[in-house]
């Protein structure tokens, strides 16, 4: 078994990681390296596949491009964009289908539309809990596991040489506000017939203790809502416009007692793909994303500001989003003393973003506005949840994926601890490498 370590491996995003045996090679997840997207804006569509890659901002799959006809499937984890959004510009050159669930596939049609990419792949959909024969040497499974995202599972690779298993993306939540808590006893039972490879999640892998629950995030939201009712006027809340768990948090928190309003292009599409699955229940929100019917519709919304819970993109500071332009001034909502600004979300980890978010607050604060931030609990699961899943598996050999050096060395000393050897069957590796698991240390 070989495992390709093509993106994701020097920076966390742009993940895309592909697993040979005799021959065989299975692509898992296509994503995107998000701040190069943000500096291109919408330019990112009309990039072609060279362009794209040139720019750093999808991976360099020129390796496995050189073997394209060996490629007998593509699996897309879950509905990140850090995890699919360069599917519209590598996947065309492979002859064969994508595999994801039933949300990830939504939202992966999704994307190949919006980039107008002659993509003829088809996209087959697999549920949580099923299994597929991908060819000869493969067979696809996904087991459940909780994320910030609905219908991501644990991809699992059964070959003819081992079992591979690919977390990226996890946490394990124990009171999960949207699906079941993590299939624990699948995943034990992994580990007990063999797991050879485990390509871990190593995100938040540096950061000490667990990560916490939805469900306690949830009553801190409602708290919070709470207070803000009494308090406040206008009451704004972002967050990821994938999370339809907390967007769900919020329409509970809300209760009924304000008019609500979902805000932005990204909150329309995955919000629509999540209703049309049964996921979220819309019939009482108000879903804008057009310029023309946001303007208008804040102009209104400006006077009656006490009647209407604004829920709006813009979590990460993002230029073009709703929230930066209501900070700006540029929307027909004057912000104040009496509102505030809710962020159920965290900074993701890049200094685009990071710069992005200190201006929006910035601007939010001079206005007087209260600002709520850090309203969240994360989608990676930390040290210790990391711990416990190489507990569960027991895998013969461990990848670190998905961060830079730090993050994946902060893995592999968790091995460590756990009695593993570096270089031995702990390996760090960066893009476009191979790790080779049938070669003598």
């Amino acid at each position: 078994m070989k495992v390709h370590t093509v993106g994701g491996y020097n920076e966390v995003g742009k993940n895309m990681t592909a697993i040979e045996v005799n021959g065989e090679i299975v692509i898992i997840d296509m994503g995107a390296d998000m701040e190069t997207v943000i500096e291109y804006e919408e330019e990112m569509e009309t990039l072609s596949t060279k362009e794209a890659i040139e720019a750093g901002a999808v991976p360099d799959d020129s390796d496995i491009h050189d073997r394209k006809d060996d490629v007998v499937a593509i699996v897309i984890s879950h509905g990140h964009l850090d995890h699919t959004l360069a599917v519209p510009k590598l996947a065309k050159v492979y002859d064969c289908p994508i595999y994801a669930t039933p949300f990830t596939k939504k939202i992966v049609e999704r994307i190949i539309k919006d980039d107008d990419a002659r993509v003829n792949n088809g996209v087959r959909t697999l549920k949580i809990g099923e299994t597929t024969t991908l060819s000869d040497h493969f067979e696809l499974e996904f087991v459940k596991i909780t994320h910030s995202i609905p219908h991501t599972p644990l991809t699992v690779l059964h070959t003819s040489d081992g079992t591979a298993v690919y977390s990226c993306d996890f946490k394990l939540d124990e009171e999960p506000t949207l699906g079941n808590k993590p299939d624990y006893e699948r995943i034990r039972e992994l580990g007990d017939e063999g797991v050879k490879a485990y390509i871990a999640d190593s995100t938040r892998t540096d950061q000490k203790g667990r990560t916490k629950s939805e469900h306690e995030t949830a009553i801190e939201l409602r708290s919070i809502i709470n207070r803000a009712y009494e308090d406040n006027e206008g009451v704004i809340v972002t967050t990821f416009s994938s999370h339809i768990a907390r967007l769900n948090n919020i329409l509970d928190a809300n209760d009924g007692r304000r008019k609500v309003a979902f805000i932005g292009r990204s909150l329309k599409e995955y919000t629509q793909s999540a209703q049309e699955l049964d996921l979220i229940d819309l019939s009482n929100v108000e879903v804008l994303s057009y310029y023309n019917e946001v303007e208008d519709f804040l102009r209104r919304a400006s006077k009656e500001k006490g009647d209407w819970l604004i829920v709006c993109t813009g979590n990460q500071g993002e230029p073009n989003a709703v929230l930066s332009r209501i900070a700006r001034g540029e929307y027909n909502y004057h912000i104040d003393e009496k509102d505030r600004v809710i962020f159920s979300s965290s900074t993701i980890p890049a200094p685009v973003n990071e710069a992005n978010r200190y201006k929006v607050e910035k601007l939010l604060r001079e206005r007087g506005t209260q600002v709520e931030v850090d309203v969240h609990s994360h989608g990676h699961g930390m040290r210790e949840d990391q711990r416990d899943m190489i507990r569960l598996l027991e895998p013969e050999h461990i990848v670190p994926a998905h961060g830079g050096t730090e993050k994946l060395a902060a893995t592999a000393s968790l091995a460590i601890d756990e009695g593993y050897v570096l270089e031995q069957n702990v390996h760090i590796s960066q893009n476009g490498n191979i790790v080779n698991l049938d070669r003598p240390a």
